[in-house]
């Protein structure tokens, strides 16, 4: 074969190839995109509009005790989670302290008792006039009360009977005039107080029930609207709301910082959709359906939103298929392939 004939068949390889080149470039641009989505079925939802609100718990009745000297703390005489009678002491400042006047009054007493004794005994052998007993009974009364007032300054007493909820204090601590020192309250049904936005306060009723529950807690337990200000906090501008909460199981605490859930309303056959599967387009909002393997852009009219859920009053309908994953990468008819159908 000539050298001519050798490049003249060359050149007709070559171009050959290179029509056949651009005839699959211009196939593949000519080839429709499509888009892999996440969707789901539309179905019709029962929902509760609840609002949520934070407070701490207490007991029903609840008693917090202050020292009411400059003292130092002696002794204690129970620790926390005892059960304590009215009355009961629960823990003693330093009798001999400079404060408390404790011996001083302790002795006063002691005196007068005996004098008492002694001018009663004279008395009633008529040893001695009635107005002479009356002044030693009169001595002896007052000493007894600076001694009992004395006393409960020193010995710290329970005022209610309950359950030992906190121990602020240890022996040997110094305290002063308003230290907290101890809390005794009932555990069986507990309180909580919490704030309510102007906007919200309207929904509330005494008597209507809420729900509680805490981090680190698996039962939610029941309570009952039994307060509700009919005036704002004039610093915070919430109205305040108080609830009292069963807790005959035991497993709340008072100082539990907690959620309490107000249902105000129940919803029944709507439409409510993933918060995220909602975009603004042109500062509407807009989902996209699947219909026909297309994507359909939707404008929707929205409502309220419930725990990661958003209602939509209008543009969507039971059954559609809903885009909820890649929809911000969709366009009015763009061509989709679902890769996971939920319901």
């Amino acid at each position: 074969m000539s050298r001519n004939r050798l490049l003249q068949i060359l050149a007709l390889v070559g171009l050959v190839l290179l029509i056949g080149g651009c005839g699959a470039n211009k196939e593949e641009a000519t080839a429709e995109r499509v888009l892999a989505v996440r969707a789901d079925v539309l179905q019709a939802r029962d929902l509760e509009l609840g609002l949520t609100y934070t407070g701490s718990l207490e007991g029903e009745r609840q008693a917090v005790l202050y020292s009411k000297l400059a003292e130092t703390v002696d002794s204690l005489w129970v620790k926390e989670d005892d059960r304590v009678k009215a009355g009961q002491i629960i823990l003693s400042l330093d009798e001999t302290g400079p404060s408390s006047k404790f011996r001083e009054a302790r002795s006063t007493f002691e005196n007068a008792e005996k004098t008492y004794k002694k001018m009663k005994f004279l008395y009633e052998q008529g040893a001695i006039s009635e107005v002479e007993f009356d002044n030693a009974e009169l001595g002896y009364d007052v000493a007894r009360a600076d001694f009992d007032a004395v006393k409960q300054l020193v010995e710290i007493e329970s005022p209610i009977a309950g359950i030992v909820t906190a121990i602020d204090v240890r022996p040997g601590e110094q305290v002063n005039v308003g230290t907290r020192l101890a809390t005794v309250a009932t555990t069986k049904t507990l309180r909580v107080r919490f704030g309510v936005n102007p906007e919200e306060i309207g929904f509330f009723t005494i008597g209507a029930p809420i729900k509680v529950n805490a981090d680190g807690v698996a039962d939610t337990v029941n309570g009952t609207i039994t307060t509700v200000a009919s005036s704002a906090d004039p610093v915070t501008r919430t109205f305040q709301v108080e609830a009292t909460v069963d807790n005959a199981n035991g497993v709340y605490r008072p100082g539990m910082f907690v959620r309490a859930r107000y249902i105000r309303d129940h919803l029944t056959d709507v439409i409510a959709v993933p918060r995220r599967a909602v975009i603004q387009l042109d500062n509407t909002p807009t989902v996209f359906a699947v219909v026909d393997g297309r994507a359909d852009r939707r404008r929707v009219t929205l409502g309220s939103e419930i725990d990661g859920l958003v209602i939509v009053s209008e543009g969507l309908s039971v059954g559609d298929t809903l885009v909820t994953l890649g929809q911000d990468y969709l366009e009015d008819s763009v061509k989709v392939k679902i890769s996971e159908l939920g319901e």
